[in-house]
């Protein structure tokens, strides 16, 4: 479904007008190609903010015969890491009793882009200009998956930069960036999207407008694992990209398939008992 359905429901109780609850999961558009050219409007999946520069047609126009589609194993951590959560032994009876589903995928995406370090996003060629500098209360969907993930946003590009997310590549803002803020990424919208439908911090380098910043990138691996060692005692599914906030410091082939490996084994597992 589209996130306006859920966002103009009744009992939509966030106090957002026109922005979905936070214990709705947006998912990454797919089209199975036996589907196509079947009309349903309750089925409609809008467009793919994803598609890099000009094609943004409605996902329904496209058929996507990629085999390396990740939804289903984000989904599925998104799940066990609420579920972790939620059940925790850190949580006090009182706290377990406050938490909600919508608060703590709430909790989940704030801490996504909000450390090591916290991003500073510009975004260029993506807000329709009549929507600019505007006090509205709906925000623009690439403003509030970014906002809601923990970053922050700026109007213009500045020191303190640290990531252009821009439909394509050529523009002032880009330009800007690259001349004047040292190690800041230009990156497709698939990278924000990556994140919002995963609810973890990309790799940048996938979906990077010409050469990465390599020194920043490795001074952002290095500070991360500084300050991420508690996590030594997590398991091996959780140590790998898809477990939550992580910066971009694995290799997604690898650790994407290590963790569909594990957890096909684990459902054949659970389906002969």
């Amino acid at each position: 479904d589209r996130e306006d359905v859920w966002a103009n429901a009744k009992n939509n109780v966030t106090g957002r007008p026109g922005e979905p609850p936070d214990n709705l999961l947006l998912v990454k558009p797919y089209h199975w190609r036996p589907f196509m050219g079947y009309a349903d409007v309750n089925n409609a999946s809008g467009n793919d903010l994803s598609k890099k520069g000009d094609d943004h047609r409605p996902a329904s126009d496209k058929i996507d015969d990629q085999e390396n589609d990740m939804q289903l194993l984000w989904t599925a951590d998104i799940l066990r890491r609420l579920h972790e959560r939620y059940y925790s032994t850190a949580l006090s009876k009182e706290e377990r009793e406050r938490a909600t589903v919508p608060s703590l995928l709430q909790s989940m995406r704030k801490e996504t882009l909000l450390r090591f370090p916290q991003v500073k996003v510009v975004f260029s060629g993506l807000i329709p200009i009549n929507r600019q500098n505007v006090n509205t209360q709906i925000r623009p969907h690439v403003v509030r998956y970014a906002e809601e993930l923990g970053a922050e946003v700026l109007p213009r590009v500045s020191e303190e930069v640290t990531h252009v997310v821009a439909a394509r590549d050529g523009s002032e803002k880009i330009k800007q960036a690259r001349t004047q803020v040292k190690g800041c990424y230009i990156v497709h919208t698939s990278w924000l999207m990556e994140c919002w439908w995963s609810i973890s911090r990309r790799d940048v380098r996938p979906h990077h407008m010409g050469p990465v910043p390599l020194l920043q990138h490795a001074k952002q691996q290095t500070g991360s694992k500084k300050k991420d060692t508690g996590s030594k005692e997590r398991s091996k599914e959780r140590s790998v990209l898809l477990s939550g906030s992580d910066p971009e410091q694995s290799s997604d082939d690898d650790s994407e398939d290590d963790f569909a490996a594990d957890l096909e084994k684990e459902m054949m597992t659970e389906g002969k008992q």
